[in-house]
């Protein structure tokens, strides 16, 4: 198959949990190999917690005797998950006759920065993967994990990063695109568990996309957002249990001035006078803390959220940061698309959102993107009146 265009498909845990979602997995695989593409395919740890080899459960094992972890035992164990599931999925694989080779981070030879919980991948050396491909095998390779080039050790890229790894590896191989297999159909104009009509996004640029990932769509890690834009390799989210298109993202400009509505819940919010902490410590502080950060359009001040008020604190207390407001519980609601459309409405979504009972406390605007922070126990009705005012309203 040597020649052949490369694929590259991300499989999350819920897609290879059950010996039946398995065989879906094979399926998708099959298909593709038929279609004329060399497949590489990514894997994450199977199931969520509570399933027996799930990441979280393994790290509640560790955790069982009420002691303290230290670093390097909790990214092995970390690991481990992915390395059991890959090692599943190589087997089913071989089982159906699709020759495959399963491979760990370091087998793959993806090296990362050395950051042991939330590293990022520096290159990855796609030789050995290449020679399984132009073999006609598929390499079967572990997702969210790599090491570090000197000292070999093992670095994890932060939770839910196999969609990173997925793309990252994509790249690497030049793949025509990346196809990133979860539960659902595709990325939606907002959780559909919220807005039970939220309709599927059937393209998006990466820079729209991009927004929607980093301020609380779950459906693809913005991390792996940022590593197909910078590439111009298109992703693909698309469901494991369907053969429906999915979600395309790409460099191409979006045909439609409203995208979607996300929403970062449950935030321990603080306020601080701005220009407290640098722009390069804010664009950290989201990388490696999972703290976000946005000014008020009316006071000027710097807001911080954070679903872990111990890491805010820790992460102030560091950087010496004594004069801060706390603000509670909030959530932080984003309405993405067109920058004008978004800035233009601005004033009326304040009062959408206000009369569904979740009075903004602060907004902040950015290039395709507008937020509002208002109280958590308003934040689903604010989003469905968001959502039906987008959804019924023409955007000129």
């Amino acid at each position: 198959m040597s020649g052949s265009p490369v694929l590259v498909q991300k499989f999350g845990g819920t897609s290879v949990s059950t010996p039946e979602r398995r065989q879906l997995v094979v399926d998708h695989v099959r298909r593709a190999r038929e279609q004329g593409y060399q497949v590489a395919i990514v894997i994450s740890a199977m199931g969520r917690r509570g399933d027996p080899y799930a990441t979280d459960t393994l790290l509640d094992l560790l955790r069982s005797d009420g002691g303290a972890v230290c670093p390097a035992d909790y990214t092995l164990m970390f690991v481990t998950g992915e390395i059991i599931s890959v090692a599943m999925i190589s087997h089913t694989l071989n089982r159906a006759g699709i020759p495959a080779v399963g491979m760990t981070g370091a087998q793959a030879r993806i090296f990362t920065d050395g950051h042991p919980t939330e590293a990022e991948v520096v290159e990855i050396d796609v030789s050995r993967m290449r020679r399984h491909l132009g073999r006609g095998e598929v390499p079967v390779v572990t997702g969210g994990q790599g090491i570090e080039r000197q000292s070999f050790d093992y670095n994890t890229l932060g939770r839910g990063a196999s969609d990173t790894s997925g793309v990252a590896v994509g790249v690497a191989l030049g793949a025509e695109r990346v196809e990133i297999f979860t539960d659902v159909e595709g990325v939606a104009s907002a959780d559909p568990r919220v807005v039970p009509g939220a309709a599927t996004i059937q393209r998006i640029s990466f820079e729209r996309m991009h927004e929607l990932a980093r301020f609380g769509a779950k459906v693809i890690h913005p991390r792996a957002v940022s590593a197909g834009w910078r590439a111009s390799t298109p992703i693909v989210v698309r469901s494991t249990f369907s053969s429906g298109p999915g979600t395309w993202i790409s460099d191409e400009t979006d045909a439609t001035p409203f995208s979607g509505i996300a929403a970062l819940t449950g935030l321990e919010s603080v306020l601080l006078r701005r220009g407290s902490l640098g722009s390069d410590t804010l664009a950290g502080w989201e990388r490696r803390r999972l703290i976000m950060s946005l000014v008020d359009a009316e006071t000027d001040q710097l807001v911080l959220g954070c679903a872990d008020c111990a890491e805010l604190e820790r992460a102030l207390d560091e950087s010496g940061v004594i004069e801060r407001r706390r603000l509670g519980n909030c959530s932080w609601i984003s309405i993405i698309g067109d920058t004008e459309v978004v800035t233009r409405r601005v004033l009326d979504d304040t009062r959408t959102l206000a009369r569904a009972g979740a009075q903004p406390h602060f907004r902040g605007i950015g290039p395709f993107r507008s937020t509002f922070v208002v109280n958590t126990a308003a934040a689903a009705e604010g989003v469905r009146a968001l959502h039906g005012a987008y959804d019924q309203t023409p955007c000129p």
